[in-house]
């Protein structure tokens, strides 16, 4: 079989198969029925989805897995208190605590090896706060140019500009009502 000079997208290649319209060329049926090697591509995907159906039949589905995957709702406030919710998490973020103790206080590592294993832990943590180092001056440069983009673009479209003014209203009343929680807990 000679190699194809125009291979088929394989999201084509699945549509052909599947005997619904190409996506990405719309002459891929026409190519995949000229073409030896993109035809034989169209085979083994039709092959695939028909072995895949046959699978679905023969292997029962799993009684009541959609609600066990998708959450539909926010967890409560009660359920955000629950430890068995957060059991594993917890136990799992321990022990990786607990390990790295171990590891950095372990009596076998040498004292050059102990301060090795210090420095590569400190290495995120002064990483993170020189990004934040370079990240205040960057956005005090950027700032005018961007006020001067969003003014432009404010006085261009006015109806975004009153869209974005009117969207302030609720974002306020949000703010405030979050602060007054905030209040409320001390």
């Amino acid at each position: 079989m000679t190699p194809c000079l125009r291979p088929l997208d394989p999201i084509d290649v699945e549509a052909v198969a599947s005997g619904t319209e190409p996506p990405v060329a719309p002459d891929a049926a026409g190519h995949a029925a000229a073409c030896a090697s993109c035809g034989a591509a169209v085979e083994m995907a039709r092959g695939l989805a028909q072995a895949l159906e046959r699978l679905s039949r023969e292997v029962p589905a799993v009684p009541d897995l959609t609600p066990r995957i998708i959450r539909l709702r926010t967890f409560s406030v009660r359920e955000r208190r629950t430890y068995a919710l957060w059991r594993a998490p917890i136990l799992l973020s321990a022990a990786t605590a607990a390990g790295g103790l171990a590891l950095l206080l372990a009596p076998n590592l040498t004292a050059g090896d102990q301060a090795g294993l210090g420095t590569a832990a400190l290495v995120p943590i002064v990483a993170f706060v020189r990004s934040l180092a370079r990240w205040a001056p960057a956005l005090v440069r950027s700032a005018p140019s961007g006020l001067e983009a969003l003014s432009d673009v404010l006085h261009q479209e006015r109806l975004v500009g009153l869209v974005s003014l009117l969207l302030l209203v609720p974002a306020g009343l949000g703010l405030r009502r979050a602060f007054a929680r905030a209040r409320g807990r001390r």
